[in-house]
């Protein structure tokens, strides 16, 4: 393969100025190869109008219609997709800078991986950008903790299509779907900030998010052993959360 299309997939809901900077951000992308589907969940708020009258530099498509929330979404996008790569950048959420695709084209390309991770960047309680750099583990690891920012994630589209998301869950559809789909993938990291992420969404409910990844790793715990050892890792969690403690993989940026 001497080419590589890029499918990005953008879920919203009445988001619009912060949609206008997705798209900005993937239609400044100095790689050309690249679709952009918009999944738009029958917003009011001007993000159909918007949808319909801008005017992007890349292969572009917006579907505007109610869904069953965002893993139907994801569900959607994926369905929609035609790239060999697909990745998932939400409405708020922009690429680094304008040749972080390209980079990881070639990355692809030279490697060959079919699953790979990199560096994101989003902004603290306080107001300072900070970074998380995903710890170079096993998918394996999965199984005890998420530590993949889907933000980051850059996969085959052709692998992911053996995969939805599980439209029952809320908060951590993402991890879920990680560890089935890479039980046995090697996990490349990319030496890349990705991508800047909005605060904010389901997922910045922490009770609800880490309620709902203590119930996927006990659903996926194979054997007594594994169960008990996950109950463990789900206490220390909660202990972490209740005490405020930031990640070790999270660290503060200057000047970006």
């Amino acid at each position: 393969m001497s080419t590589c299309k890029i499918s990005i997939v953008t879920i919203s809901r009445n988001n619009v100025q912060n949609l206008l900077k997705t798209l900005d951000s993937v239609k400044n992308q100095d790689y050309q190869l690249i679709e952009h589907i918009i999944i738009d969940g029958d917003s009011q708020d001007g993000s159909k109008e918007l949808l319909g009258s801008y005017i992007h530099s890349k292969e572009y498509s917006y579907f505007s219609e109610l869904d069953n929330g965002i893993s139907d979404a994801f569900n959607k996008g994926l369905k929609k997709s035609t790239g060999d790569l697909i990745f998932f950048l939400n409405s708020g959420d922009t690429l680094s800078d304008n040749v972080v695709i390209s980079e990881v084209v070639k990355s692809y390309l030279e490697r060959k991986w079919r699953f790979a991770v990199g560096i994101t960047v989003t902004t603290s309680l306080t107001g300072e950008p900070i970074s998380y750099q995903p710890p170079k583990l096993s998918s394996k690891f999965l199984k005890y903790f998420m530590f993949l920012p889907h933000q980051g994630v850059f996969c085959e589209t052709s692998l992911h299509r053996n995969f939805n998301y599980d439209e029952s869950l809320k908060t951590s559809m993402d991890y879920d779907l990680f560890i089935r789909m890479i039980e046995n993938i090697s996990i490349f990291y990319l030496p890349l900030i990705i991508s800047n992420r909005e605060p904010g969404g389901v997922s910045s409910d922490t009770r609800k998010r880490i309620n709902e990844q203590s119930q996927i790793r006990i659903q996926h715990a194979i054997g007594l052993h594994e169960k008990v050892l996950i109950r463990v890792v789900n206490f220390l969690i909660f202990v972490k959360s209740y005490l405020k403690l930031d990640s070790p993989f999270i660290a503060k940026i200057r000047n970006i």
